[in-house]
């Protein structure tokens, strides 16, 4: 498996490049587009999706010029389209000098899959942050990829629009914490985790 992360954009934001050798996902391009193209031609990789954990502008606003020198779609959970289309709500009209909306080219749900060669990654709708958001799970190598959802010793944030913290903490109790233990944890943001570690050390979980 392919698995690279790149920090990117000023709220440094892991953007991760992941899957088969032949066709990979970018995960939550949030800046520096020419950067993440470069690692892409560098390792002879082909971006078959690029895929939005959630709406908000950090994760984001690479998100259409990767597009353009790829030719991926972007594909982002279904309950989030509103959101990634208002500026108000994706805060591209308050974080930045262009207010910006966005569309995606193909729309998930709960329980969708995404397959990229051998690897098969299951969409797990997790709303809270916001109220679309979403995360990736590969079963097969033990892989998570939870946006803005759950952090190392930490959770997303709920007081941006639509972000809810009890609905947050609900969907990381029943739908995150219930995976096994030795899955790793790809956050949004600072260092990976297991969900193993975060059941017995989380804070915000006990």
């Amino acid at each position: 498996m392919i698995l690279k992360k790149i920090n990117v954009g000023v709220m440094g934001v892991n953007c991760y490049i992941t899957g088969d050798k032949d066709e990979v996902f970018v995960i939550d391009p949030g800046g520096s587009a020419d950067e993440i193209c470069a690692v892409l031609k560098k390792h002879g990789l082909k971006a078959k999706y690029i895929i939005l954990t959630h709406c908000h502008f950090d994760h984001i606003l690479a998100a259409n010029e990767v597009k353009k020198q790829t030719g991926a779609p972007i594909v982002v959970c279904s309950k989030e389209t509103e959101n990634l289309a208002d500026s108000n709500v994706n805060m591209t009209s308050r974080f930045t000098r262009s207010p910006t909306s966005l569309s995606a080219d193909r729309l998930v749900s709960e329980n969708d899959t995404l397959i990229s060669g051998t690897f098969v990654y299951r969409v797990i709708e997790t709303p809270g942050h916001t109220s679309g958001g979403m995360c990736l799970y590969c079963e097969n190598e033990r892989l998570l990829f939870s946006g803005d959802t759950l952090f190392c010793g930490s959770v997303g944030r709920s007081d941006f629009p639509t972000g809810d913290q009890n609905t947050l903490l609900h969907s990381i109790q029943t739908k995150l914490l219930t995976l096994p233990d030795n899955v790793r944890v790809y956050p949004g943001h600072e260092d990976d985790t297991t969900i193993g570690f975060e059941k017995a050390n989380n804070p915000y979980l006990r």
